[in-house]
């Protein structure tokens, strides 16, 4: 068959579509926007397993010459275009589309913050208690991921498949699903479902009598009937009475799945209680010496960095930040409470930094940097972090969140995380 990629798409996720197809002996190209000179490592990626990668404009007729035409996450297409597809498919619409994973448990989470905290509390739970869980969707493995594990270890590889799912993965899916869902043990709505941005209609677009058990947060409950067409066969508003993690997400929510998957409470208590948080997202690394090492590299829009700066609170933060943003879509103003906040700033390169400088420059902010090096900005940092410990300061926070994306100088957020962690644990000697 020939296959068309759209869009390397965040985490790769485009390129692992066109690895797992072009490991089906398919005919494979992949078409993207971005120069080859700011996405170098994922343009040699492919030229190693054999895939062209095209870019400028793909025409109607182009797209009519493919078998299938897989959407990567997150890029925007002509519907024009997409009705022009033979068929039109995505990781997570292909994962659902496989007979094997049919006998799998399905959860699913919605809503607008907290996603990746209660799928990544879930998940670990699930393992904890004799499940072979796995997370997918915008943080997790891609679906093809999944897919190529059960083609390589075979389809008993997983039980419980745990996704978390954006408004816009919800729209693809659904679409490359013809509107037919599979069934869901699970789909779970964020207690923060009342904001603006979770009343998009695409959220609960999700939910109709393939969902066996809905799990809404009191505070969403109006909300969610008054936006709901088709009715889930169960729906439980939670907290119930017995949570013991009430007020307290992510626990809170994960609890409540557990619940609904058929877990004693005991069970899924003592499951949830060695829940130590997802690596990248607010992960402790190491500590020594009075300063301590946070690496938040999933801290991809600046909403995220300030939401950890208020976590973290009054310590001396000395913010390693900045990044990519070549389409130019991300707000440089949403840095202006984290900048705040800082004791000192140190810039990564790309070009979100570039827009970021002229932010600082134009506010007389004082900054350090842009490094091409993960390894100059973390030692830079910890210079700042030391003097400020010679001044009589107390302890002091070295915090990678870089409110951008990570392709111009790493693979993925996640390489630019481990990145930070090896250095971080080679200047410190903590493992």
């Amino acid at each position: 068959m020939k296959v068309l990629v759209l869009g390397f798409g965040p985490h790769s996720s485009g390129a692992d579509a066109a690895k797992y197809y072009k490991n089906s002996n398919n005919d494979v190209t992949l078409f993207d926007t971005h120069p080859k000179e700011s996405a170098r490592s994922l343009y040699e990626k492919m030229d190693k397993i054999g895939v062209p990668v095209i870019s400028g404009e793909i025409s109607e007729k182009e797209i009519r010459s493919y078998d299938i035409v897989v959407k990567a996450p997150a890029i925007p297409i002509s519907p024009r275009l997409l009705r022009n597809a033979n068929e039109v498919t995505n990781d997570l619409a292909a994962l659902f589309n496989d007979r094997r994973t049919e006998k799998m448990k399905k959860i699913v989470i919605v809503g607008n913050k907290g996603k990746t905290s209660i799928a990544s509390a879930v998940t670990h739970a699930l393992n904890l208690m004799g499940a072979k869980a796995v997370m997918c969707g915008s943080i997790g493995m891609s679906g093809f991921n999944i897919l190529q594990d059960m083609n390589e270890k075979g389809e008993d590889i997983f039980t419980h498949l745990v996704l978390e799912m954006t408004n816009w993965q919800i729209s693809d899916t659904e679409y490359a699903l013809n509107g037919s869902w599979p069934r869901f043990d699970a789909v779970c709505l964020t207690q923060k479902a009342n904001e603006k941005r979770a009343q998009k209609k695409e959220t609960y677009r999700i939910f109709g009598p393939w969902v066996k058990k809905a799990i809404i947060h009191k505070n969403a409950k109006d909300t969610f009937l008054r936006s709901l067409s088709r009715k889930p066969e169960k729906i439980i508003f939670t907290p119930t009475a017995f949570n013991p993690n009430r007020n307290y997400e992510p626990l809170e929510s994960a609890f409540e799945i557990l619940r609904a998957l058929g877990y004693h409470k005991k069970d899924a208590e003592k499951a949830l209680s060695s829940y130590k948080g997802i690596p990248n997202r607010m992960e402790q690394v190491a500590f020594k010496d009075s300063i301590l090492y946070i690496n938040d590299s999933a801290a991809t829009i600046p909403e995220s960095v300030e939401f950890t700066c208020k976590m973290i609170g009054q310590a001396a933060i000395h913010l390693i930040t900045g990044g990519s943003d070549k389409s130019g879509e991300i707000d440089v103003s949403g840095m202006k409470t984290p900048f705040r906040m800082a004791t000192s700033i140190i810039l990564l390169s790309g070009s979100f930094t570039d827009r970021l400088v002229e932010y600082l420059e134009k506010n007389g902010t004082t900054y350090y940097g842009p490094y091409d090096s993960m390894r100059d900005a973390v030692l830079k940092a910890k210079e700042k972090a030391d003097e400020n410990l010679k001044r009589g300061s107390n302890s002091q926070i070295v915090l990678l969140a870089p409110g951008s994306g990570s392709q111009e100088y790493f693979e993925n957020e996640f390489d630019r995380g481990d990145r930070f962690k090896e250095i971080v644990r080679e200047i410190t000697g903590q493992s």
